[in-house]
């Protein structure tokens, strides 16, 4: 027993059980008879294959249950409003099939019997596979994400059917007669098709399945009706050169073949051939020029694609340039009291320098915004008019104001604009001018924010220098009653040397980078010594300073100039807040890996309420001559060291200020000065 025999008895009996399948559903569908309809002729077939008839008697149940599915694809294809753009969208996605099926028919039933196909058979075979593979790919491409389950075992259960199909007929078109091998595996190749149909049986039992008919549809419709119609004359060129080319036939043949997938390969990617198909389609399918769904979303693709390297106001001329097909252009932005100038390119070469007047006839031409001007080269008023290649300009309105606008290139196919061209350009220039707006108040603020950086150390700069000049005038008012004292002109030195370096420092600082910067690496503070120089330095301004710090104390994760302005501005304000003969304490210990430092005094203290709402705010004060920024700057010290200020404070009961501070593992520390 031969394979055809054994794989068509298989393919029999699965088509039978198919048909079984849909009967003991229930009362079928529409849908379902298409399926019932498709079972019984392939189960037919694939029975008279397995029984040894002739081809010929066997091929009309091959076009016919060809002719079912291709029904049945229409079927499911069939837009839901009956509009005339509709109808000729589904006739053109049809019509292919359907004379070749009935080609095909008219040939078998001329030919009952006959063993082998003639030469029109193979052609109208060959085109009812086109044409059920192009309307497969229509179905998949044009049905609703959240259905393709329910439709993709049919796609490829149809799909293979007419796949192989046009393989099997493809070739006998090159060689002039169906290949034995091929043919004998058809039976095979029919059966597998069995199982996808029967899970889209199962999928859908009610055979309702939700499509709609787009652009897409009909574009990729078109071009596929369009190719087969051009592979199919290119193949019957190919059996004419093998009749009539003697020992050349079957290698003109064949590259006549190759030129001519080459060909078909260079029109289907060039940019303006689809530019053309799309426009012929939009114009003769649709009564809307554009899918305005299709459109805002390309634009927005565009628009939010950061990651290719392109800044948002190039991407903007591409966004808008993509609407008319437009492959260049550039972007002009208002320069206030000069005019519009070039501030970004798309593949457009203009000389950077040029200048449209606020005045200029062209600016007036857009009438405050609310027109698009199309460019001829010659009238038109700008300076820039010797650029032929402009074509279009379009404004970019944001808040009733003209804050540029953008100048296009010819797109790649020609293009009459009409009213809603200029609509929907109009629409996209308002929502660009949106983004440019929104970026260019982006950047003003991130420049706001370093000024206001720079403002506040330029603020904490003018509070360490006021308690460097009171150090320094300390110096000044004991000379008079120490200048003497070996021990004092030395300490008053030291003291003038520590001043000098700080107001370095601080300087240095000035000109850092703000906090957002990355972070520089700085030496750990030594705490212990730092608390004995603040000690040192602030004697004899008041109230005497008693410390004890641990012996052990490890260097802390902050900076020695950041810590020593800090404690010294906790220091002096205990010493201002105490009386004369009561001492403020500087304690220190550890715990947890972290160094806590209190300073204690015994002044009147301070209420909650002050605490939480009055303290720490900025350029508030209670002092005659202060700068209200100490607190708020101490506080923001430590906290960019990862350590927390504590106020420990109620009235009639003097205030102690802890700084908790993170000891300094191994090297240096971050510090976000």
């Amino acid at each position: 027993m031969s394979f055809a025999v054994v794989t068509s008895a298989i393919c029999a009996l699965g088509f039978a059980a198919l048909f079984l399948f849909t009967l003991a559903r229930g009362k079928p569908s529409r849908e379902g008879r298409f399926v019932l309809a498709a079972s019984a002729a392939t189960a037919s077939w694939a029975a008279l294959t397995a029984l040894g008839a002739a081809p010929g008697v066997a091929q009309p149940l091959e076009t016919i249950q060809s002719l079912i599915w291709l029904a049945l694809l229409e079927r499911l294809l069939r837009p839901q409003a009956e509009t005339g753009w509709s109808r000729s969208a589904r006739s053109l996605a049809v019509v292919t099939g359907a004379l070749a099926g009935i080609v095909a028919l008219a040939n078998d039933l001329m030919h009952v019997g006959g063993e082998t196909l003639v030469w029109s058979q193979i052609v109208a075979r060959a085109g009812m596979a086109i044409a059920g593979l192009l309307l497969v790919e229509n179905l998949y491409r044009n049905i609703e994400p959240k259905r393709l389950w329910n439709v993709v075992p049919l796609c490829i259960g149809i799909g293979g059917f007419f796949a192989y199909g046009l393989f099997l007929y493809s070739t006998a078109l090159l060689t002039g007669h169906v290949n034995p091998l091929f043919a004998e595996a058809r039976p095979a190749a029919t059966c597998l098709s069995a199982p996808f149909l029967a899970l889209t049986l199962a999928r859908n039992r009610d055979w309702r399945i939700d499509h709609h008919l787009s652009r897409s549809l009909v574009f990729h419709t078109f071009t596929l009706v369009v190719s087969g119609v051009f592979l199919l004359v290119v193949a019957s060129l190919g059996l004419v050169l093998q009749q009539a080319g003697g020992a050349w036939g079957p290698a003109a043949q064949i590259v006549a073949l190759f030129g001519s997938i080459l060909v078909l390969a260079l029109v289907l990617s060039s940019g303006g051939i689809k530019a053309r198909i799309n426009y012929l389609v939009s114009r003769n399918f649709f009564s809307l020029r554009y899918d305005y769904r299709i459109e805002w979303m390309n634009f927005i693709d565009i628009l939010s694609a950061p990651g290719d390297g392109v800044e948002l106001r190039q991407r903007v001329v591409h966004a808008v340039a993509n609407i008319v097909d437009s492959p260049r252009g550039a972007l002009w932005l208002v320069d206030e009291g000069v005019g519009f100038r070039p501030a970004a390119f798309f593949d457009l070469h203009l000389p950077p320098e040029l200048v449209e007047p606020l005045s200029s006839a062209f600016i007036a031409g857009f009438r405050g915004g609310h027109w698009i001007q199309v460019l001829d080269g010659e009238t038109n008023p700008a300076p820039w008019r010797a650029h032929r290649e402009l074509w279009l300009a379009v404004p970019l309105v944001h808040s009733s104001r003209m804050i540029g606008f953008i100048v296009l290139a010819h797109p790649r196919a020609p293009l009459d604009l009409n009213w809603e061209s200029f609509d929907l350009l109009r629409a996209i220039g308002r929502q660009a001018a949106s983004y440019v707006c929104e970026e260019s108040a982006a950047q003003q603020l991130a420049d706001a924010r370093r000024l206001e950086d720079y403002g506040k150390r330029f603020a904490f700069l003018g509070h360490d220098l006021k308690s460097i000049a009171s150090q320094l005038r300390l110096i000044a008012v004991n000379v008079r009653r120490h200048g003497d004292d070996p021990a004092f002109r030395a300490d008053a030195f030291r003291t003038v040397e520590q001043s000098a370096a700080r107001m370095n420092a601080l300087l240095l600082q000035l000109n850092a980078r703000t906090a957002a910067a990355k972070p520089s690496r700085v030496v750990p503070a030594d705490a212990a010594r730092i608390v004995a120089e603040v000690a040192n330095a602030l004697a004899g301004a008041g109230a005497p300073i008693e410390t004890r710090m641990p012996a052990s104390a490890a260097p802390v994760a902050m900076s020695s100039e950041d810590l020593r302005s800090a404690l010294t501005h906790i220091v002096s304000n205990a010493i201002e807040a105490s009386p004369a003969d009561a001492a403020v304490n500087v304690t220190g210990s550890l715990a947890d890996g972290r160094l806590a430092i209190e300073v204690t005094d015994r002044g009147p203290g301070m209420d909650h309420g002050f605490i939480h709402d009055e303290l720490f705010r900025p350029f508030r004060t209670t002092k005659a001559g202060g700068t209200g920024i100490g607190a708020y700057q101490t506080r923001e010290l430590v906290r960019a060291a990862g350590g927390e200020l504590d106020v420990i404070s109620r009235p009639g009961a003097g205030t102690t200020m802890r700084i908790v501070l993170p000891l300094a593992r191994e090297g240096a520390v971050p510090s976000a000065a």
